[in-house]
């Protein structure tokens, strides 16, 4: 009785691998892969960045807020 190693080296011949396509494949998944994260980092950054904006608006919108009930406060 033959063993799975010497059945398997039996059955199939002597066919040349296509290494070179394989790793085209790897490549343009990889290349794939690294896109999405590019993208991904670039909304994030977009993201952090309008944040930042409107904390910024926000702050200043207050002062002016400040500054319009202490001017409304103070005797004339």
């Amino acid at each position: 009785m033959l063993s799975l190693t010497e059945w398997a080296m039996i059955s199939k011949p002597n066919v040349p691998k296509p290494n070179g396509f394989i790793l085209l494949e790897v490549l343009i998944a990889m290349s794939l892969i690294a896109g999405a994260w590019i993208g991904l980092i670039n909304q994030y950054q977009v993201m952090a960045m309008r944040f930042v904006q409107s904390q910024e608006k926000r702050i200043q919108i207050r002062a002016q807020m400040n500054q319009f009930e202490i001017a409304q406060v103070k005797p004339r």
